[in-house]
């Protein structure tokens, strides 16, 4: 009996690294489109402008910046009608 527990011990820590390896790797796999807006200070009421969809995140990589009006925005994600939250990198 005490060899069984010494052998499933490993074995049961091995296949669980394995399947968190698994899932780990998928999820950075899988990049998924962010809802993004930019701060305008000279929007009268509503500062935090939507521009919809883009391939950015909240993490990791360089300042996400889209082509609004032909101006260089920089992303944000949505934090109320007058200030914009964190900044969002591009995938």
């Amino acid at each position: 009996m005490k060899n069984l527990k010494t052998i499933m011990i490993p074995v049961a820590v091995l296949v669980f690294g394995v399947g968190s390896a698994f899932a780990t790797n998928k999820a950075k796999t899988e990049k998924k489109a962010e809802i993004a807006y930019y701060f305008d200070a000279s929007a009268p009421n509503e500062k935090c402008i939507l521009v919809g969809e883009v391939d950015c995140n909240p993490t990791s990589g360089p300042i996400c910046t889209e082509l609004v009006d032909g101006s260089p925005r920089v992303m944000q994600q949505f934090l109320s009608d007058t200030e914009c939250g964190v900044t969002l990198h591009r995938n």
